[in-house]
């Protein structure tokens, strides 16, 4: 493991799995707005992550997204939960997550881009979901964390680039155009904040994934998501939107990350969580008495 970041206790892992797995049985499609057997169990994982014992009657922080949200359910493999229809006749469905820390609840709507994102009719339905989180899911004024971007620097601006065009116009117009989404919902009153594409897969192109594809180069992709996230950031500051990411702190900048790192592959392991939250809490994204 790198000396990056700490080595996660493997009791801590093993109850990571074992929450999860039981959890998996007990779960309705509504969150959970009573106590439940589980959370002393879910609060003493969250207390694990931070090295510190935390309050009960945490407020969570509202995740909404791609599968790398899922990340924040707490869960070591991708385990999506049904939870509303987003329409009748072809029906689109918000999935959530195991949410096994308290301090987040996780809402997953499909593999959308951070370019059809905020755009009404997209395949994904994402634009239609989202308004139906705001308006059924959250408090007026609630904090917000938005991920979206990650399957564009994988394959999207990765072709883009490929087909001729300059990394930084390509990153400049996806960037320009995702913003305008969290911008839409803090006028509204809500507070979002960004969390921008959180790894480069460490794979390169003589590997294929079906149900996650990438295109290109590891270096080709790697330089996409740092230039995007550099102008993701800048466009998120001039709205006044915290935008924060993972990619780079995990290890070397310029290197690939560990295997161990991400439970399949290509979404971060229950191992970067840890470091995670303490990014969260220095943003000001996430607050945890």
């Amino acid at each position: 493991m790198s000396d990056v970041i700490p080595e996660l206790p493997e009791s801590t892992l093993a109850e990571v799995i074992s929450l999860a797995d039981e959890l998996d049985a007990l779960l309705t499609r509504r969150p959970r707005t009573t106590a439940t057997p589980f959370d002393e169990r879910r609060r003493a994982l969250l207390s694990k992550h931070l090295g510190r014992e935390v309050p009960e009657g945490i407020e969570p922080l509202t995740c909404i997204g791609d599968s790398n949200t899922m990340f924040f359910a707490g869960a070591e493999r991708l385990r999506f939960v049904r939870y509303r229809r987003s329409a009748f006749w072809k029906p689109h469905w918000i999935n959530r997550g195991l949410d096994l820390l308290p301090c987040f609840r996780v809402f997953h709507v499909g593999p959308a881009t951070a370019w059809k994102a905020g755009d009404p009719g997209s395949s994904t339905r994402s634009r239609e979901k989202i308004e139906i989180l705001l308006k059924k899911d959250l408090k007026p004024g609630a904090k917000l964390l938005m991920s979206f971007g990650e399957i564009d620097c994988r394959i999207h601006m990765a072709k883009a680039v490929q087909a001729g065009g300059k990394i930084e116009d390509v990153v400049e117009k996806t960037a320009v155009k995702f913003v305008k989404l969290p911008a839409a919902i803090k006028a509204r009153g809500f507070r979002p904040a960004v969390w921008a594409p959180p790894q480069i897969i460490p794979k390169d192109e003589k590997l294929s994934c079906p149900a996650f594809p990438f295109v290109g180069s590891w270096e080709l992709r790697r330089d996409i998501t740092y230039a995007y996230i550099e102008r993701l950031k800048a466009h998120c500051a001039e709205h006044g939107i915290p935008c924060l990411s993972l990619a780079g702190l995990y290890h070397p900048r310029m290197e690939k990350a560990e295997r161990a790192l991400f439970h399949d592959g290509t979404h971060l392991s229950q191992r970067l969580m840890p470091l995670a939250l303490a990014e969260l809490q220095k943003a000001g994204i996430l607050e945890i008495q």
